[in-house]
């Protein structure tokens, strides 16, 4: 019997052993990038073949449902970095002064134009005769919102009704300049060229909030007539609708690095960025 508990002891304490090795050996975390999800910054992590962007397998990718929670998550140490279009970092670091810091180099060229009901051929030619004729305005608008003295008046969302004549539009208030919310109104670049467009075609302006993954995909349902929220033109998204023109073509990606981040200091060019992220 005493042989049999010794065998079971120097059994147990050979498990003990062998899970304290597990639990000591050390296991290196993956570099981790926060995006918003279903943003250009997350197929930019993930690769897309539309955008010629083959992605970052090393690196551990995660989705937020904006740009100022993933920032959030990486100033509480839970992430190492932040990828996001240049006009919302821009001003997120500027309400986050001494915090974070914008890498400026960009790491991608993007355009941003209005998602169409593809049943609606007269709605997208209207569109772009509007964005045509009224570029001194929607210019204005886009120039307003980079001063930082300016204090822009919220627009309702309306209510949608089907009886009446009305602009329905899909966004995601997540993404300032372009569009966020103030109180129960919104504003936002965006907000505004699609208060514009349905001033000039006479109808009610109606916005409906949502996440951004549904934004493309909801236009032609519910009565969404269009979507606007920083979209980017893509092949996959033309799937769902017509893109008009382009009415801002400044856009890019950037890494959003915390205040006292030293890793992207010396790069100068895109390149530079992306060998340091290839090697995390």
């Amino acid at each position: 019997m005493k042989k049999i508990i010794a065998v079971l002891l120097t059994v147990a304490t050979a498990v003990t052993c062998a899970f304290a090795l597990t639990a000591c050996k050390k296991t290196e975390a993956k570099y981790s990038v926060g995006a918003q999800a279903g943003t250009t910054g997350e197929l930019y992590l993930k690769g897309d073949e539309d955008m010629a962007f083959p992605g970052y397998k090393n690196i551990q990718g995660k989705g937020y449902d904006s740009i100022g929670q993933a920032v959030e998550d990486m100033i509480n140490g839970n992430i190492n970095c932040v990828i996001s279009d240049i006009a919302p970092a821009n001003e997120i670091a500027s309400q986050k002064t001494g915090a974070v810091k914008v890498i400026d180099i960009p790491l991608s060229s993007e355009s941003y134009a209005i998602g169409v009901n593809k049943n609606d051929s007269a709605l997208l030619s209207d569109i772009n005769g509007i964005l045509q004729t009224k570029k001194p305005e929607i210019d204005a608008i886009i120039a307003k919102y980079q001063d930082e003295s300016f204090e822009p008046t919220g627009i309702p969302a309306g209510k949608y009704d089907a009886s009446k004549s009305q602009l329905v539009v899909a966004t995601n208030a997540e993404f300032p300049p372009f569009e966020y919310t103030q109180g129960s109104n919104f504003v936002g670049i965006d907000i505004e060229i699609a208060k514009l467009i349905a001033e000039e075609l006479g109808q009610e302006l109606v916005i409906v909030n949502m996440d951004f993954d549904a934004v493309v995909t909801s236009v032609g349902n519910n009565g969404v007539d269009i979507a606007i929220a920083g979209l980017t033109v893509k092949e996959s998204r033309k799937k769902s609708v017509n893109f008009t023109d382009s009415y801002y073509t400044d856009s890019y990606q950037v890494l959003i690095v915390k205040a006292d981040d030293t890793t992207f200091d010396n790069c100068k060019t895109k390149e530079d960025v992306e060998n340091i992220l290839k090697n995390k």
